[in-house]
């Protein structure tokens, strides 16, 4: 028995079709023996309320700028409607899960996140959190009962309560407190696409580097690539960046490290 975590945008939550795809994914992991935890961000669901609110939404490089505002949103969201979402539509399809976030159980503890460095320039991006420390308790205990944990991407601190985290990063520390063999991070694209916007099937730095130099890795892939490395650094075994579909059918972009 190994576990996996898969981590999924907002984008995925709104998508049937990917959820479907999702549901088949998990349900044959768990047939299989794997235990399976899911971490969920919630942007799009983010930016149509702030939309309905009238609020602006700022991002740089990829990430959200939070201010009280924001944070409200996500209270709304991530901890709510995308949570809530997810959920049921599991329940629909016979897997028995429970939706918490980083702040429960004393989950996550973090601290706010000081300015970034991004393109020479200090950015503040508000309410953001980088993760202290990670207490697997509670989500061992739901594994142990069959359930498969849904956590939201929010965390929380001593000083400033309820702060917002990368989906991203936030995954990949869950994945490493709780020694999974395998972080799957679902993404719109079927995976990384090259300059001829060809699927990358495996990836090493050098790749990256080079994906970098030539301009075809921008945006967001840019800060996700950069913390799957990371994570590999940091002792994950393998990384898998794919949609629903392509995870489902075998495929994606594997990272892997220099050893391999």
């Amino acid at each position: 028995m190994s576990r996996i975590l898969i981590k999924l945008s907002g984008n995925v939550v709104a998508d049937t079709d990917a959820m479907g795809k999702l549901a088949e994914y998990v349900h044959a992991r768990r047939i299989g023996g794997d235990q399976v935890v899911l971490v969920h961000g919630g942007g799009k669901q983010i930016n149509e309320l702030s939309k309905r609110l009238n609020l602006p939404v700022h991002q740089v490089a990829g990430r959200r700028i939070t201010d009280e505002h924001a944070r409200e949103v996500l209270l709304y969201t991530v901890g709510g409607r995308a949570n809530r979402e997810l959920v049921a539509f599991l329940r629909d399809n016979d897997i028995s899960s429970v939706g918490i976030s980083g702040i429960d159980g004393e989950l996550t503890t973090a601290f706010r996140r000081p300015p970034l460095d991004v393109d020479g320039e200090p950015v503040d991006f508000g309410l953001v959190g980088e993760m202290e420390s990670v207490d697997r308790t509670l989500v061992d205990h739901l594994l142990k009962g069959g359930y498969v944990p849904v956590i939201g991407c929010l965390t929380w601190s001593p000083e400033y309560g309820i702060l917002n985290i990368n989906a991203d990063t936030f995954s990949i520390r869950i994945a490493l407190a709780l020694q999974v063999s395998e972080l799957i991070m679902l993404m719109d694209q079927p995976a990384v696409l090259d300059g001829e916007g060809k699927p990358v099937p495996v990836m090493r730095r050098a790749d990256w580097q080079r994906g970098l130099q030539e301009g075809w890795i921008t945006g967001g892939m840019k800060p996700k690539l950069l913390t799957a490395f990371e994570a590999l650094d940091k002792g994950l075994a393998s990384v898998v960046l794919a949609n629903a579909g392509t995870l489902a059918a075998g495929g994606g972009t594997r990272l892997l490290d220099d050893n391999h």
